[in-house]
């Protein structure tokens, strides 16, 4: 069973200038303690029809009337892939809500379905757990039904180097708290579904402008804060403890996620596509006619 994982809180992210009108205050609420992510590498030319098939879930969640949920991404750079992420306050909850699926025949035959024509588009499928490390993460909070992109970066820490990795993160954040700097992210430690050492830095943005931001404040002003010394010591601790990284940055997918109701009170954006047109064509109707021309 595929998303058998799906209580989604917010994650955690980098802010960053965008113009999103909400209708409603949008959550903002601390990252899950524990992750779930799905992640499926997509055949070549199967995007589209991989997409309108895991729409299929959502919907069938949605007519369970389903308590917990999920985000859905894509990549926009690297491999094609399709990640799906949930989050949980414990092992435990994740259980028990796989347990609740299986109880319901009418959800889980309709998964079993689902399941079996998600299989035609998937070259590879993988699942992992991770935990929530906070000691690594700075100003995770945000509002998730506001960010449109995840960059996400996964460092494969050396074996019994951890403790320098740790350190050189520490560093890290001790400089952003020095400048005040405005952005945020949340640290995940796998636990299991990759090798030992697995870490995933979750950074979501508003718009692609976070990333010409990001460079300008990454700057003088960032470097006088880590001063001379600590930036030397960062990239010893860095060179000695980390095997590997990789950066991929992800596009949200409103027609693959499962969101919960406030976020679609919050924003349009992650509403079914036949409740975004009955809302368009419902503020349409309210126009004077000389402003529908």
């Amino acid at each position: 069973m595929k998303h058998s994982t799906i209580l989604l809180t917010a994650l955690c992210g980098l802010a960053a200038a965008s113009s999103i009108h909400a209708q409603t205050a949008a959550p903002v609420t601390p990252p899950p303690k524990v992750i779930q992510i799905y992640r499926e590498v997509i055949k070549p030319g199967h995007g589209p029809a991989h997409t309108k098939t895991e729409a299929g879930w959502p919907a069938a969640f949605a007519k369970a009337n389903w308590p917990s949920h999920y985000i859905a991404l894509t990549s926009a750079s690297g491999p094609s892939e399709a990640w799906f992420i949930s989050g949980w306050e414990s092992y435990a909850a994740y259980e028990n809500d796989g347990k609740a699926i299986e109880k319901n025949i009418s959800l889980q035959t309709e998964l079993d379905r689902l399941s079996a024509a998600d299989g035609d588009h998937v070259a590879n499928m993988i699942s992992m757990f991770a935990t929530y490390r906070e000691d690594l993460s700075y100003r995770a909070p945000v509002s998730i039904p506001e960010m449109r992109y995840f960059m996400l970066t996964t460092y494969r820490v050396k074996p019994g180097r951890g403790t320098d990795f740790v350190a050189a993160r520490k560093i890290v954040q001790a400089a952003h708290e020095k400048a005040n700097m405005d952005e945020h992210w949340a640290m995940y430690q796998v636990t299991s579904g990759a090798a030992a050492g697995t870490y995933l830095l979750m950074l979501p943005m508003k718009s692609m402008a976070a990333l010409d931001a990001a460079q300008e404040m990454h700057g003088k002003a960032f470097e006088d804060a880590m001063g001379e010394e600590n930036q030397k010591k960062v990239a010893d601790l860095m060179n000695a403890s980390v095997d590997s990284s990789t950066a991929v940055l992800f596009a949200m997918s409103p027609k693959m996620s499962y969101p919960p109701k406030e976020w679609i009170a919050a924003d349009a954006y992650w509403a079914p596509k036949a409740e975004r047109a009955a809302t368009a064509a419902d503020k349409s109707a309210k126009l004077p006619a000389k402003q529908k021309n």
